[in-house]
């Protein structure tokens, strides 16, 4: 399908599923020329309900002009769409050092399930934009190079860092797992590789949530492997994912989060990186002109990262020295760590860079969004409901039906991995709420991590969220420090870290994070996957 035009914001442009049944697929024949829905130039458009595979691209946004709005894209299943890798393909390979003529017509750098770009001679200045307001929501993408791209890498007219050609953008509930298109022969022999699963480049105002990599960037690499790369962004959160098992390939790096070249202002907020071969997060500011400025990791959890790397390796690894390319600045802090191949930190520089309060765990931490389960209190989680005389039970119902499966309570209350959603309170009532309970296996000491924010940023009256803990002694708020629980205004998706250290407890203690509805529920979806470590021994 190749479409083009622009709806508007209150009529926008739809291709998506009718009728019952299963979603539509548009899969190609493997052709590098193959590509399954390519757009030009598209404004408010509505792109829902569907599979695409077998091609170059699956689903290619193409702008060669400024000032585009308004894509949302949703429920997508993307999946083996490859063959273009740094614009070379099979029948141009790297060799040949003659980009694939295909690929230049349409500015494709990699394969892609979806995939934005801009036209090589489209430019503009630091003030303008290409593409303002995507909205990225349940989409999966397995064995592509890339599962999603936004590619555009390059100066402005003034020479400046150009983060600003996709703006306002937020991708939630991603799902990508073996990103490794290039790992046959066919595409070996060509020189290709499998950079990366997610790559966002050229952006500014993003944010990126509840979504899990597993498994990514699967294939031998010559330039290094990444879950995410990072290259010419601005102002980006990323909370409450999870960043698994990027595989040892012999490549360069293979970490979870590459922050590749010139980024400002990005937070990293209570997500998991686990199992990854190489570390966690990479900075490199290896290129002229390069800097990372005023990044944060907080609140976050690292496990088992660096475990087939090069000696020396780190969890959180800083690769330049400062000399030619800028020295990074920001804060690492109130992180909890079980790393057992190498030091948390470490790199050329990584002395210039605030660390504090970090936790060493004295096993793996219990990420709840990874630990989560259709079965009521495996690997020591509930999923429960407050009754209207204030008491706790478990939600008596899951079902696979609501994003990747939820325990829940009519239509009104659901617990996921990821997200709660409290029933409506209105006026002076009790009961509504909504939890995950963490029950202590043993005695002793433990510290928790998390972030509690609006996953559905688009209304509501907000949510008061607080963390209770329930033990002989009867139950007591231990976050926030005073008064009853945090508001997290309808629109908030920065949220609250909700990060507490040296809490005793018992074998059998509950430790529950609760979220309530402050009026009714419409819109108030909150995401909230905590993290909990015993920092000592205990018994």
């Amino acid at each position: 399908m190749t479409l083009a035009g622009r709806g508007s914001a209150s009529e926008p442009i739809s291709i998506g599923a009718y009728g019952e049944g299963a979603d539509p697929k548009i899969l190609r024949n493997q052709g590098i020329g193959d590509i399954c829905i390519l757009l030009m130039d598209a404004s408010y458009w509505n792109i829902s309900d569907l599979e695409v595979g077998r091609a170059s691209v699956g689903i290619l946004l193409h702008y060669t002009q400024l000032f585009n709005n308004g894509i949302h894209i949703s429920h997508i299943y993307a999946h083996d769409n490859k063959g273009i890798w740094a614009g070379f393909s099979p029948e141009y390979p790297v060799q040949r050092k003659v980009p694939d003529p295909f690929a230049a017509s349409l500015n494709i750098n990699l394969s892609s399930g979806i995939l934005f770009n801009i036209a090589s001679y489209l430019s503009f200045s630091a003030s303008q934009y290409v593409l303002k307001g995507v909205n990225v929501s349940d989409v999966r993408g397995a064995n592509n190079v890339d599962s999603l791209a936004f590619d555009a890498e390059r100066t402005t007219i003034e020479g400046q860092d150009g983060h600003n050609a996709f703006q306002d953008v937020v991708m939630n509930g991603l799902v990508l797992a073996s990103d490794n298109g290039h790992e046959a022969e066919v595409y070996q022999r060509a020189g290709l590789g499998c950079s990366d699963a997610l790559r966002l480049l050229g952006m500014t105002n993003v944010t990126l949530m509840n979504s899990v990599l597993m498994g990514e960037a699967g294939c031998r690499t010559p330039t290094g492997t990444a879950a995410l790369m990072l290259g010419r962004v601005s102002k980006v959160r990323i909370v409450n994912n999870i960043f698994f098992g990027v595989p040892h390939s012999g490549s360069p790096d293979e970490t979870a989060i590459d922050f590749e070249w010139s980024e400002s202002e990005v937070e990293l907020h209570a997500n998991l990186f686990e199992g990854n071969a190489g570390p966690a997060v990479e900075i490199l500011n290896i290129h002229p002109g390069d800097h990372t400025n005023a990044f944060d990791f907080c609140g976050n959890t690292f496990a088992d990262n660096a475990h087939s790397h090069r000696p020396g390796a780190a969890s959180v690894w800083q690769d330049n020295d400062g000399r030619n390319y800028g020295t990074p600045s920001g804060k690492i802090r109130n992180n909890l760590v079980f790393e057992k191949h190498g030091p948390f930190l470490a790199g050329k520089n990584i002395a210039m860079i605030s660390s504090v309060n970090q936790h060493e765990t004295a096993i793996g931490p219990n990420y709840a969004a990874e630990l989560f389960s259709s079965t009521q209190g495996k690997n020591q989680w509930r999923y429960l409901y407050e009754n209207s005389d204030s008491t706790w039970n478990d939600l008596p119902q899951y079902s696979s039906e609501i994003g990747n499966g939820a325990w829940m309570r009519g239509n009104a209350q659901f617990v996921s991995a990821f997200d709660l959603q409290p029933a409506s309170c209105l006026g002076s009532c009790t009961g509504g709420g909504v939890a995950r309970a963490w029950v202590a296996p043993r005695a002793g000491t433990i510290s928790i991590r998390g972030r509690v924010l609006k996953s559905d940023t688009s209304g509501g009256n907000g949510v008061y969220a607080s963390i209770n803990l329930v033990s002989s002694r009867g139950v007591a708020q231990i976050w926030p420090a005073a008064g009853g629980g945090k508001v997290i205004a309808g629109s908030d998706n920065a949220g609250s870290g909700t990060d507490v250290d040296s809490i005793q407890v018992a074998r059998g203690d509950v430790v529950r994070f609760e979220v309530h509805a402050n009026g009714d529920n419409a819109h108030d979806v909150v995401s909230w996957t905590p993290s909990i470590g015993y920092v000592d021994r205990g018994q």
